[in-house]
């Protein structure tokens, strides 16, 4: 079994940040190239509609990688020109070898057609039909804040009190899931996070004018910044450069990304979040709809419940929802988070157990 070594999963988190912060020409550049994303989806939609009869797909296990120079999710496709018949079925196949694979089973035709991705198929079963209920119904889903430069605006206390920062300019932010000993953040008097690794991120909208004259030993930080990182692209499109993305707090937070063979098989961790800290972009944070946000002002016990909910979904799920890398590395994306069943939250709330997600609309908790 072949792992991605520490530095490699660094370089993926790190990616993240640069990937953000550069045009695809400047990515082009240096040679890195972003996969043409809706094009693949065209292709990989037209090729599911002439799917022949008795065609096996096979899909490589991402824990046994077949190409050693290829830390990406590898996949060997065969196409046989034939007309599609009605009624037809297909044979999944995924780990092992060609002639014995570690698991096999059928799917009918019906239920490939209206799945948009094949692969959740390998480890979890059919999806339920419109009247199933997901995170997207109950929480507003988004990216954390994609700084541009986190060593330049994530500073620690001390290097803020060394610069003689104004305090007042940053805001609390929880550091990288690998620093978090706990899925529960409690807070101090303050809000901020009780954390042994504690960063606070710059959030200044003052124009530079202003802060020179009233914040000299900020002016004199921001200075360093000039050319880098003021001239990436994430920063240049910001009105001042310095300025960050709005992103509050959240109650639930859930793992950009995370390993399979760890916390019983759980790819990704849900956090609850006492504090008035924010999260960068290797965090998901969950905002609640109305329906759901009512509901917690009502109760604030219910936070609890809906955490404990989170934690509840299957591994399965979360696997099959999400993508995977060679070496078993796992990624959510915010829509794909969103797909995740919601029936135990729903649950929860007061008068919303027979609601469908049209009905949720109507109650105010819109999908996103």
């Amino acid at each position: 079994m072949v792992h991605l070594p520490q530095y490699e999963e660094k370089r993926l988190v790190l990616q993240l940040e640069r990937d953000a912060a550069k045009t695809q020409s400047e990515r082009n550049q240096l040679g890195q190239f972003a996969t043409p994303t809706a094009l693949a989806l065209d292709i990989v939609a037209y090729a599911k509609r002439l799917l022949p009869l008795h065609v096996p797909v096979r899909f490589l296990d991402p824990d046994d990688v077949q190409f050693a120079d290829a830390l990406v999710s590898s996949t060997v496709v065969w196409f046989r020109k034939a007309k599609p018949v009605k009624g037809y079925a297909v044979e999944f196949t995924n780990g092992g070898g060609l002639n014995q694979p570690r698991v096999s089973h059928t799917v009918a035709a019906e239920v490939l057609h209206p799945e948009a991705k094949w692969t959740r198929l390998c480890v979890s079963d059919e999806r339920r039909r419109s009247s199933h209920i997901t995170l997207a119904d109950v929480f507003t889903i988004k990216r954390g804040i994609a700084t541009g430069a986190n060593h330049f605006f994530i500073l620690t206390p001390n290097e803020i009190a060394e610069r003689g920062l104004p305090i007042g300019l940053f805001r609390p932010i929880l550091p990288s899931p690998r620093y978090l000993l706990s899925d529960e953040i409690q807070a101090d008097s303050q809000g901020d996070p009780i954390l042994e690794r504690r960063l606070f991120l710059l959030d200044c909208r003052i124009p530079e004018e202003a802060v020179k004259a009233q914040y000299p030993a900020l002016w004199r930080y921001l200075e360093t910044g000039k050319p880098e990182p003021a001239e990436r692209y994430l920063c240049k499109t910001r009105y001042p450069w310095y300025s960050q993305e709005q992103r509050s707090p959240s109650p639930f937070l859930c793992t950009y990304m995370g390993r399979s063979e760890v916390r019983g098989g759980r790819p990704s961790r849900f956090i609850l979040n006492h504090s008035r800290a924010t999260a960068a972009n290797v965090y998901l944070l969950l905002y609640p709809k109305p329906v759901l946000a009512r509901a917690l002002a009502s109760n604030p016990e219910l936070t609890r419940k809906v955490w404990v909910a989170l934690n509840a979904i299957k591994p399965t799920i979360l696997i099959g929802e999400g993508r995977v890398y060679g070496g078993g590395l796992h990624k959510l994306e915010p829509k794909e988070l969103g797909n995740l069943p919601a029936d135990q939250i729903i649950a929860l709330i007061p008068g919303t157990v027979r609601h469908s997600p049209r009905q949720l609309e109507l109650f105010g908790g819109e999908r996103a």
